[in-house]
C-alpha cells in the first residue's frame, strides 16, 4: 500500500487526483493540502510515501515547497504535477530533488507509473518533458569533456567500485545494465547508487548527471 499526498490550490484538481487514485487499491490518500504551509503541517503529523504536487500555488509555491521537504524528509519522495511544461519548471524542479514529473492531464495509468517509478528509486517523467531531459543528458553525454578528470575528482569521495558505477552512469546505462556489466546483483546496484547520492548530497542520477556537469565547468 503506496500512502499519497495531494497537493493543489485547485479544490477540484484534488478531488479528480483522488477520484483517479482511489481506483487502485495500492494507492492510499492520506492527506490533501492546498499549499506549501498545509502541507509542511500535515508532515509533522504523518509521513506519505509519495506526494504529488502543484508548482504554482499561493502562500508557498511548488519549488520551495519542495526545497523544504527534501531537506527535513528526504525519503519522501515528490512528483511535480503542473499544467506547465517551461523548462523553468523542469530543472528548477529536477535541481532540488524532484522524484518526476508529470502533467496534470496525464491519464491514470501514468500517474501510477510515476508513482511506481518514484518508490523504486527511478524517475518516470511525462513524454513532453522526458524529451527535453533526454536532450539534455544526450548533448551531456556526448560532449567531448575530460572524462577521465571527473571521475578522478571524486575519488576522495567515493570507492573505485563507486566511481565504476558513475561511470556507468554516465554513459546511460541503466541498473540492470550496470548490474550485468559489473557481475552485481540489481538490488546491490541501487544500493551503490543510494551510497553515491549520499555522499555527495544529492537525490536521483538526474542530479548526479547535472552535478558532474557542473564540475566539467569549473
Amino acid at each position: 500500500m503506496k500512502k499519497i499526498m495531494i497537493v493543489d490550490d485547485q479544490a477540484m484538481v484534488r478531488e479528480g487526483l483522488r477520484m483517479i487514485l482511489s481506483l487502485h487499491e495500492e494507492i492510499h490518500i492520506v492527506g490533501e493540502a492546498a499549499n506549501g504551509e498545509e502541507l509542511l503541517s500535515l508532515l509533522t503529523g504523518k509521513l506519505p510515501d509519495v506526494i504529488l504536487m502543484d508548482i504554482r500555488m499561493p502562500v508557498m509555491d511548488g519549488i520551495e515547497t519542495l526545497k523544504a521537504v527534501k531537506e527535513k524528509y528526504p525519503a519522501v519522495k515528490v512528483i511535480i504535477l503542473t499544467t506547465f511544461n517551461e523548462d523553468e519548471y523542469i530543472f528548477n524542479g529536477l535541481k532540488h530533488g524532484a522524484d518526476g514529473y508529470v502533467l496534470k492531464d496525464s491519464n491514470s495509468k501514468e500517474i501510477i507509473k510515476a508513482i511506481e517509478a518514484a518508490c523504486d528509486g527511478t524517475m518516470l517523467l511525462h513524454s513532453n518533458v522526458s524529451a527535453k531531459i533526454s536532450k539534455v543528458l544526450h548533448a551531456i553525454e556526448h560532449t567531448a569533456f575530460d572524462h577521465k578528470r571527473q571521475l578522478e575528482q571524486l575519488a576522495e569521495t567515493l570507492t573505485p567500485r563507486e566511481i565504476e558505477v558513475v561511470d556507468l552512469i554516465m554513459l546511460g546505462k541503466s541498473n540492470k545494465q550496470i548490474a550485468g556489466e559489473l557481475f552485481l546483483t540489481e538490488g546491490t546496484v541501487k544500493n551503490y547508487i543510494s551510497r553515491i547520492l549520499d555522499k555527495l548530497e544529492l537525490h536521483n542520477r538526474t542530479e548526479l548527471v547535472l552535478y558532474l556537469q557542473n564540475k566539467r565547468g569549473k
